[in-house]
């Protein structure tokens, strides 16, 4: 796990996890990607001294974290493909929060073409 408490900001190109050390990820820049866990982004990159490197991120961001990861840079992964992203009963719990959504995994794979 990344070691510290901070700031996730999950974009459509990247992961920005602000704290003492700071992580940044390029969706594109990875190797490779994983939900480990509902709450565990776990990827694998070249760092800048060209060694791979194995990072998790914890938090319930998760699931979206992979999912925009995927989306962008790893279209055909199984996970998405086979809509194993989404946490268990995700789309019940939003409706009875009162924030009914749509089949968020089908419209994902609308998006890359899936």
């Amino acid at each position: 796990m990344v070691d510290g408490i901070g700031e996730v900001t999950l974009t459509l190109q990247r992961l920005h996890f602000a704290h003492a050390a700071g992580l940044d990820l390029d969706w594109r820049a990875l190797s490779s990607i994983e939900l480990a866990a509902p709450d565990v982004f776990q990827t694998s990159f070249i760092d800048t001294r060209g060694s791979q490197t194995t990072v998790r991120v914890q938090t319930p961001w998760a699931s979206l974290a992979f999912a925009l990861a995927a989306i962008t840079a790893f279209p055909a992964h199984p996970r998405l493909l086979n809509r194993g992203w989404l946490p268990p009963d995700f789309e019940q719990r939003c409706a009875r929060v009162g924030r009914p959504c749509r089949p968020a995994a089908h419209l994902a794979l609308r998006s890359i073409g899936a």
